[in-house]
């Protein structure tokens, strides 16, 4: 998600999303008196411990993260809040990585920020930090991200061999021609390059990262991945749309090339091999999450497998990415062939983090409205069918104290976990006290 910062930090564009309704509760006194149900089940008999987090992004805590003392201090604060588990952006949007890698320059720079680093591994000092004060660590990957193009920088991973790299750049097509195409370089508003996830060695380049990780740090409770999608054009057009792209679309469904006409006739229209190019593009990041799942699963069984995404799953086909369990059948229609469920890859996942990413909170607040945190809460069910469990996520740079501790709540309530993103607003805005506030409303302590 890490390098979604950059919207909420350059541009301060609200990152919004749509979810899917589900039943209703209503705002909560500070010390309410029922039981905690656990999600899907019945009231416990013992009190439910659950996964709090919080999300520590790379390059908007770049500063205060780069001395021990900095780290301590953040994780004290964690910790005191009552959170058990951090989210920690390890190999982040500018494709370096914040740990000791054998293939990827370690990230002592990001854009104008440069740290002078009191220690030598980052993500091996958290650990240790971590194992003392009883604190889980997810490592986060951006798993496509591997460059960065803002303010007229361009930096990273794939800037540093761009022979090799830059021609493996997401193209995407214009949205009144879709024959006119550009790569992910020259949109303005992508400042994370997301490299082509049908690639093969992408693909290698992916998995090798996950790999090295798992094998390095055996401590890790687990990895989540992140942009492990096609890229979003917020000016319209689609990503997915290289000659490469079409041909492995050809080899998928074994016919001829198509045409970019017969998938996108306009911005309004589309032809009639959308259906498979949509469930072609959402294959080829399931068959990349199955490669992740084995490899992971090979090294250590016991390490989670974590994603992170919107959670409005009616807009995922736009980026190829089917977070659903193959058990949930959308209903066929432009968008959806009679075999997209075989794409979902609920399955492969230990944990799905639910990004409820909106400043409405309650349902009673905006009735009949499916952009609140209540409904993104409740209506995962519908699509995971029990092949993982889910944990809901929200963001705090949307959030008030009182709005941010009912969300932590109905995070708690509803799912099987929770985390906040992240810990740079957490501080800019003082949410600690409403972190502390949402999780006594569900412990009830």
């Amino acid at each position: 998600m890490r390098s979604k910062f950059f919207k909420y930090i350059f541009a301060a564009a609200a990152m919004t999303f749509a979810a899917c309704g589900g039943g209703s509760d209503e705002p909560l006194p500070d010390d309410p008196e029922p039981v905690p149900p656990v999600p899907g089940g019945d009231t416990p008999t013992e009190t439910v411990v659950k996964t709090k987090a919080m999300w520590i992004d790379c390059q908007a805590n770049f500063d205060v993260l780069s001395k021990k003392a900095g780290i301590d201090s953040e994780l004290k604060k964690i910790k005191d809040a009552g959170l058990n588990t951090i989210y920690l952006d390890v190999k982040s949007g500018n494709g370096y990585a914040l740990y000791k890698s054998d293939f990827i320059p370690y990230c002592n720079k990001y854009l104008y920020l440069t740290a002078q680093r009191d220690y030598d591994d980052y993500l091996a000092y958290f650990l240790e930090k971590c194992e003392e004060m009883e604190i889980d660590v997810i490592a986060s990957v951006v798993a496509t991200g591997w460059g960065v193009n803002y303010g007229g920088i361009q930096q990273g991973f794939i800037y540093d061999d761009p022979g090799k790299w830059l021609s493996k750049v997401q193209v995407r097509c214009d949205a009144d021609n879709p024959d006119r195409l550009s790569t992910m370089m020259e949109d303005e508003l992508q400042p994370v390059i997301m490299l082509d996830p049908a690639d093969p060695e992408v693909q290698d380049l992916i998995v090798r990262t996950v790999r090295e990780l798992v094998t390095k740090y055996p401590k890790l409770k687990g990895v989540c991945i992140d942009y492990m999608r096609y890229g979003t054009c917020d000016t319209g057009g689609w990503y997915g749309m290289s000659d490469f792209d079409l041909q492995d679309y050809s080899r998928y469904w074994n016919e001829g090339v198509p045409q970019r006409s017969e998938i996108i006739e306009s911005a309004t229209t589309f032809g009639p091999k959308f259906a498979k190019w949509i469930e072609y593009r959402s294959m080829v990041v399931t068959n990349v999450m199955e490669r992740i799942h084995d490899t992971v699963k090979s090294i250590n069984p016991d390490c989670e497998i974590h994603l992170w995404s919107s959670s409005h799953w009616d807009s995922r086909f736009y980026n190829g990415q089917n977070w659903a369990s193959r058990k949930y059948t959308p209903p066929v229609g432009i968008q959806y062939t009679s075999t997209y469920s075989k794409t979902g890859f609920a399955h492969l996942l230990d944990v799905f983090v639910t990004g409820a990413y909106v400043e409405d909170v309650w349902s009673s607040d905006l009735p009949g409205s499916i952009w609140t945190v209540e409904h993104f809460v409740k209506d995962w069910k519908t699509y995971l069918k029990g092949d993982c469990r889910c944990y809901g996520s929200i963001a705090a740079y949307l959030l008030d104290d009182t709005s941010h501790a009912d969300a932590t709540y109905l995070c708690l309530n509803n799912t099987d976990g929770y985390m906040t993103f992240e810990l740079s607003h957490v501080n800019t805005r003082n949410l600690w006290d409403s972190i502390k506030k949402g999780i006594k409303r569900y412990e009830k302590k």
